[in-house]
């Protein structure tokens, strides 16, 4: 089984090789940005029903502010096929 440098208690080659995987820049090929296009617009959906339903108000800042995180994520996963 392959290292997941998630869990790795020390570096070696392996997990220093996942690692600068996992944060270099991987261009998307047009089904990858289909699928982050489908997610931003399901996405953008909901923060503007939010903002049409919710008051202002810090916690309604937080919950749109996880929105953007969770669209962060999601394009991340997709980059890299959902290997981290």
């Amino acid at each position: 089984m392959p290292t997941d440098f998630f869990r790795a208690t020390e570096v070696t080659d392996e997990v220093r090789q996942q690692v600068e995987e996992c944060f270099t820049y991987a261009p998307w090929d047009g089904v990858k940005a289909a699928k982050g296009g489908a997610v931003r617009k399901s996405i953008a959906d909901s923060v503007l029903v939010i903002i049409a339903n919710v008051p202002p108000c810090p916690t309604r800042t937080v919950a749109i502010r996880k929105l953007i995180e969770a669209r962060m994520d999601c394009n991340a996963a997709i980059t890299h096929d959902g290997k981290w």
